[in-house]
């Protein structure tokens, strides 16, 4: 049974959406970036002091962790595409669905405190989206555009999970 992976910019809904996706389908869920503040003890933003790259690293061996697993639900960090590994390793075993949102959107529901990216303003989320939005087009078996309601979203990715 393969995972269902969602990739997408940082407030896309990807957790949400994940956490709605295992109720519907009774499976296993799992937040990468949670997963990483459990193994590692550490905050997000404690890992991002010492350095983006030790975060990225860190991503990486999770990524390839999680990616072994069976039938999961799994949400990913909005960077996880900045490595083509940590792709890799969830697509052998999962559907990689982007999980696209309007940005505005997405700024006006995120708390910018807990987002260590982000600490320098809005135009950060923009500039993060440029550099970002081809790689997601590029990892993703499915593009799945977030402009709906949360049962809309997650009834179309059952949907092209079932196709599968």
């Amino acid at each position: 049974m393969k995972n269902i992976v969602l990739i997408g910019m940082m407030g896309c809904g990807k957790t949400t959406i994940a956490k709605l996706l295992s109720k519907k389908l009774n499976r296993k869920y799992i937040d990468i970036d949670d997963y990483l503040v459990e193994k590692y003890q550490m905050t997000i933003s404690e890992m991002f002091e010492i350095s983006e790259e030790n975060f990225r690293e860190k991503e990486t061996l999770c990524c390839q962790e999680v990616g072994m697993l069976k039938g999961t639900i799994i949400s990913t960090g909005g960077g996880v595409i900045k490595n083509k590994k940590n792709i890799d390793a969830l697509h052998q075993n999962g559907l990689i669905l982007y999980v696209d949102r309007p940005i505005a959107h997405i700024y006006n529901d995120i708390d910018v405190s807990s987002r260590p990216l982000l600490k320098d303003g809005p135009e950060k989320l923009y500039e993060l989206y440029e550099q970002r939005h081809q790689l997601y087009l590029q990892f993703c078996d499915y593009h799945i555009y977030n402009d709906g309601s949360l049962d809309e979203i997650v009834d179309k990715i059952i949907k092209v999970y079932q196709e599968q």
